[in-house]
Order: structure tokens, then sequence, then C-alpha cells
């Protein structure tokens, strides 16, 4: 299929040229018909006629009103373009860091379920082959199946828990950010506190989903930029059915010369929330810390 790109990104390039010589040749034809038809003549009589309604003032403004709309057209599309060039970034990175997770996993895989299922098959082996006596080393082969299999066991778990947080499934959002805050909390010795305030039961599982990961990877960066010793996650549900996550610390803030679209993690976690059609800023206090706000509505599964 590559041999059609060459030819594909030629085309893409000749439509705003057809574009723009369809307008000209547009333009061009109406000059014609209005030198023909003397028409900004009739226009300004018809308009004259009518000075006391100063509709002979109405060219102008609407003159001033076309230069407008195109200014602002110009300037959506400006918009529209850094958008869609973030977008692409975006998508980019995800492959990247896919692939990355990808590699990774193959990795763990390779080496440590290798050699533990090398270690199964070996004493396995031994076992099979033991003659009557043997029963010391026999015990020790059977011992060492069992660490192996203790050791894939642990290796699957944390496998599955980078895949999806079984807790999310068995015990609901609640359960899972509470869990997931002690474990930061624990693994990185920063104080984190979380406050839930009247979560739904029964939210559907790309909205749980998605507030797991935020708070997720809201964590990660306090852990990794923030150089904060607390961190505080609330969740809570309004009565217009709208849920609002906030995440905060005390650690340094945000530095002037960076915005939330400059980080792989925040531009994520932007793409997410739009996703959900939510809504998600940063209010950031240099030397004071972050404070990560977002609004979305709470679906319920059916």
């Amino acid at each position: 299929m590559q041999h059609h790109q060459p030819g594909a990104q030629a085309s893409a390039h000749t439509r705003p040229r057809r574009t723009i010589l369809l307008c000209c040749a547009l333009a061009l034809a109406f000059f014609l018909l209005a030198a023909r038809l003397d028409m900004a003549e009739r226009l300004t009589h018809a308009l004259w006629r009518q000075e006391h309604w100063q509709l002979d003032e109405l060219a102008l403004s609407l003159l001033l009103l076309v230069l407008a709309l195109a200014g602002y057209a110009v300037r959506r599309g400006r918009q529209v373009a850094l958008l869609l060039a973030q977008n692409r970034a975006l998508t980019q990175r995800l492959l990247r860091a896919q692939e990355e997770e990808r590699c990774a996993l193959a990795r763990e895989l390779h080496d440590e379920v290798g050699q533990d299922c090398t270690a199964i098959r070996a004493a396995a082996s031994y076992i099979l082959r033991a003659r009557d006596g043997d029963q010391a080393n026999v015990q020790a082969c059977a011992a060492s199946i069992a660490r192996s299999s203790e050791a894939l066991h642990a290796m699957v778990r944390s496998m599955l828990r980078r895949l999806r947080p079984p807790v999310l499934d068995s015990l609901g959002l609640e359960a899972a950010l509470q869990a997931l805050c002690d474990s930061w909390a624990q693994q990185h010795g920063i104080v984190c506190h979380f406050a839930p305030h009247a979560i739904p039961a029964d939210l559907d599982d790309s909205t749980a989903t998605a507030i797991y990961r935020l708070v997720q990877e809201s964590l990660t960066n306090v852990a990794r930029h923030a150089g904060a010793n607390r961190a505080t996650v609330e969740l809570r549900a309004d009565a217009h059915g709208l849920l609002h996550l906030a995440i905060e610390d005390n650690g340094q803030g945000l530095r002037p010369d960076k915005t939330p679209a400059d980080g792989f993690g925040m531009l994520g976690m932007r793409e997410r929330v739009a996703g959900l059609r939510g809504h998600i800023r940063w209010i950031s206090a240099l030397g004071k810390g972050l404070r990560i706000e977002v609004a979305l509505a709470a679906r319920c599964a059916p």
C-alpha cells in the first residue's frame, strides 16, 4: 500500500490550489456579470432612494462584516491546524509508548518467565528420572518448582495490574482509588489523602477507567516532578449529574515556561477528558503546588 502514498500526498497538496483557482474563477465570472449589468450602479441607485433608512451605508457595513468573518475564519483555521498538529503528535507518542510497553512486557516474558519455565522443566525432568531412595533431591526439585510457580504467579499478577487494575472490576471505583492512593503513598513515601463524596456505584466502565487513569497519571507526575510531601485526591458527584475530580499537591508547581500542552502525560489527560466531553484545567502557583480539576458527566452503566 505504500506505493500509493506519494500520489495521495500530491493530491492533498493540489486540493487547496484547486479551491483557490475555483474561487478566483467565480470572482472573475461575477465581475464580468456585474460589469455587464452595471450592478454596482443599479445597487447604488436603489439604495440612494432609501436614504432616509441610511441603506446606502449598508455596503460598507457588509464589507466590514465580511472582513471580520474572514479574520475569524483565518484565526479558527490556525487553531484547528494547531489542534491537528497536537493530535498527530499525541498519536505518535501514544504509538511509541505502546510499543515501548510491549517491548518491556516481551523482555519480562523472555527473561523472567522463560527462566522460571526452564527451571520448572528441569526440576520436573529430574523428578521423573529419580530413583528410589533419592528422596532428598526430589524434595529439593519440588521446592524449586514451587518457588518458580510463585514467581510466575507474581509476575502474571503484576502484568495484569499494569494492563488493568483488577480491583476496579471487583470492588468498584472508590475502592480502586483508595487502594491506588495507599499503594502510591507507601511506595513513594508521600502522604496521600483520598476523599470520596457520593460516588455513584454504577458508573460505566469508560468513565471509571478514565478517572482511575487520570488519578494514576497525576500521582505519577507528583512523584516524578513535584517534589511534594503531600497529595490530596478528591472525587465527588453533584446534584446535576457531574463528577468533579481534584488532585492537589504542595510541590513546586508548573514552571512559567511550561504549559499543560508540553507534557505527554498532560496532553494524554486532556485528550482522555475531551473524549468524555469533560473539562480539565491546571491551577499552578510556583512554589505552592499544583491543582488539577476535572469535571465530566457521571455516566452510569445500563
